[in-house]
């Protein structure tokens, strides 16, 4: 399948159109000035530790330092350049729908100095530029090196796709040349990946952009070598202790670094859950442009793991703050989970991939989820608060005072110390245009109802809709006969379509096959009823209790809105009679759900304890709101899933 260049498409979204505005007028000139260190923010550790950093950015100082043009010590983290590189890919992503002098001037700027940075040989990473030199390439159990190069290869694609201007595409070539000669199953090469994957998926795009094949065949190695050694990265360690260029000794988790075996005979989502799913994404990329029944397999089963078993409703992943990562099936615990908004990006990615080497509605389910839900509430609705962690479940005063739960934030930080969330938001919803259609021969798959306007090389194809809140898509084609492949959403009810010049030809398994002539019209029609989401009961937190989705979007409640949130009870024969009332706000429009319920009363006497006690309930109003709003109204308790009771 093929993507269409973001500028063939144009968003006509209201939705849509709000954010990729906030992102462009307000996010990214706000993240520049944060990675400069121009103004003083709040700049928070992703959770409670000392040692971590936090107080400012300094990305773009570092860079900086390493060319000449500054004097000082290197800070942040060993992967601070990757904040930097992302911020130019969002730059870049936003220049192919639109100019802006501004920012493409400021981004030159960033450019320039990142060339000086880069060494004669082609290295370009300043952590190890400027406090460890001996040692490039040599503790690649954690130093990020190739996924700062990833994000490098990413951003020097969409800023060269934007502009033309390919002093960045250089800059990333000419590292892949260093890492080509350095890496490989040559004599004296290293055979071994980087700890955090990036670079694989990196890889197989800039072979895509340029056609050389050695790109591919540089990602098919470091997908292949990875776990192949299991004792690699303690051989590293032992090799720069035994020369004495580290006094790091640490015990490598092989789990955490997906490399306790190849991975094409990994069949679970395990360790660190981006890391895990930018390696998915790699994966699927490579099955699709040299199919192996190996990897592909692998990949079907990771995705099997995770959406059946390890996926929080929200399209969150990750259920645990000890390594970010995945644990046990079933296992989704909703006050201490991690959910990091790069976590979500990552599944939305590795879906993606899916969908195009097997169009199945799944995984166009799956990239709505968490795009509606888990991703867009990882920043506020002014474009300069973000969160790391994506919690369903918060209780403030618990998240003061429980330390288990000090990386769950009640409100969202001006920035992060480990900050690769903010711009990875960025990039992602600047790029929302590539995501809603797709090509194959005289293939059409229309993968999100967004309004919106394509326009391919023989045809034009246009989207009328106020979805995600109305309940009508009108299609309008001019064009060749071609055949259209729609999704009938799952949470939809009486979905109708009809046709002008078009004929459905199938329609199963919630996929619609539509013929379409010249000047053909469709219309599609639906409902959007308020549904009651339960889990399987292996989900032991969610045991007797309900979320709560309309459309796309799940729903949660704040203390803000709503006084003792645990005093809830939802009947299930209530759902259907939720009221939606709308309201405005700077940031467009909200829908609450106004739910009758039940609430118990709570206990008078100060007890911790009673026998045989009934609670007594009385008839309430439950006011919820999309989840991907909470938080922007001050500290607040939240919930997403509640008690059933009640008559």
């Amino acid at each position: 399948m093929k993507t269409f260049d973001l500028n063939r498409v144009v968003i006509t979204s209201n939705f849509w159109q709000k954010y990729l505005r906030l992102i462009r007028k307000e996010t990214l000139p706000y993240q520049l000035q944060v990675l400069k260190d121009d103004i003083v923010v709040d700049v928070q550790a992703e959770r409670k530790d000392d040692s971590l950093p936090a107080g400012k950015s300094h990305a773009i100082e570092n860079f900086k330092i390493a060319a000449g043009l500054a004097e000082g010590e290197h800070f942040g983290w060993f992967f601070q350049d990757s904040d930097v590189y992302k911020w130019i890919e969002s730059v870049g992503v936003i220049l192919q729908s639109q100019s802006d002098a501004d920012l493409e001037a400021q981004a030159d700027e960033v450019i320039d100095t990142i060339v000086q940075a880069q060494e004669d040989d082609g290295y370009l990473n300043t952590y190890f530029q400027l406090k460890y030199p001996k040692l490039k390439y040599r503790q690649l159990y954690f130093s990020h090196e190739l996924y700062c190069a990833g994000h490098l290869i990413e951003a020097a694609i969409a800023y060269d796709k934007a502009t033309g201007k390919g002093a960045l595409l250089d800059v990333a070539k000419r590292f892949v040349a260093n890492i080509s000669e350095h890496f490989g199953y040559g004599p004296n090469q290293i055979q071994g990946a980087d700890g955090h994957q990036e670079i694989e998926l990196a890889l197989v795009k800039l072979y895509d952009y340029t056609g050389d094949k050695s790109y591919l065949r540089l990602a098919q190695f470091f997908i292949d070598v990875r776990g192949k050694d299991v004792d690699f990265y303690q051989k590293e360690v032992a090799t720069n202790l035994a020369e004495g260029l580290s006094e790091d000794n640490p015990v490598i988790d092989l789990t955490y670094l997906q490399a306790y075996k190849q991975p094409k005979h990994q069949h679970h989502a395990v360790g660190h859950a981006v890391r895990m799913l930018y390696m998915a994404t790699g994966m699927a990329k490579l099955v699709s442009r040299d199919f192996d029944s190996e990897l592909y397999q692998a990949c079907l089963d990771i995705w099997d793991d995770i959406v059946k078993r390890k996926m929080y409703v929200t399209g969150g992943v990750g259920s645990t703050v000890r390594g970010e990562a995945f644990v046990g099936g079933y296992d989704l615990p909703n006050d201490t989970m991690y959910c990091e908004t790069c976590a979500s990006i990552a599944l939305l990615y590795f879906a993606y991939e899916m969908f195009q080497i097997s169009p199945k509605a799944e995984y166009i389910d799956v990239m709505e989820r968490v795009l509606y839900n888990g991703i867009l509430s990882g920043a506020a609705a002014d474009g300069k608060h973000f969160f790391y962690v994506n919690p369903l479940e918060v209780d403030v005063d618990s998240c003061h005072h429980n330390p288990d739960k000090g990386h769950v934030k009640t409100r969202r930080p001006d920035w992060l110390g480990c900050a690769c969330c903010p711009p990875n938001f960025a990039r992602t919803i600047s790029s929302i245009g590539q995501y809603i259609y797709l090509e194959s021969k005289d293939k059409i798959y229309l993968n999100f109802y967004i309004a919106s306007r394509l326009n391919g090389k023989d045809f034009s194809l246009e989207q009328k809709t106020d979805f995600p809140f109305g309940n009508t898509v009108e299609i309008t084609y001019h064009g060749p006969c071609k055949t259209l492949y729609l999704q009938e959403p799952y949470w939809s009810k009486d979905f109708m379509i009809t046709c002008e010049n078009a004929q459905v030809l199938q329609h199963e398994h919630r996929r619609v096959k539509v013929f379409l002539e010249d000047r053909a019209k469709i219309i599609l029609r639906f409902k959007q009823p308020a549904l009651a989401v339960t889990s399987n009961p292996k989900v032991r937190e969610n045991i007797g209790k309900i979320a709560i989705q309309k459309g796309p979007f799940i729903y949660c409640a704040q203390t803000i809105q709503n006084s003792d949130l645990k005093c809830y009870r939802i009947n299930l024969k209530m759902i259907n009679q939720a009221i939606v009332e709308e309201k405005t706000d700077d940031f467009g429009m909200l829908k609450i759900l106004k739910l009758p319920c039940y609430k118990a009363d709570l206990w008078q006497k100060e007890e911790l304890y009673r026998f045989n006690h009934g609670e007594t309930l009385s008839l309430s109003e439950l006011h919820l709101i999309p989840y991907y709003l909470w938080g922007n109204q001050g500290e607040t308790d939240m919930q997403v899933w509640f008690s059933i009771g009640g008559k």
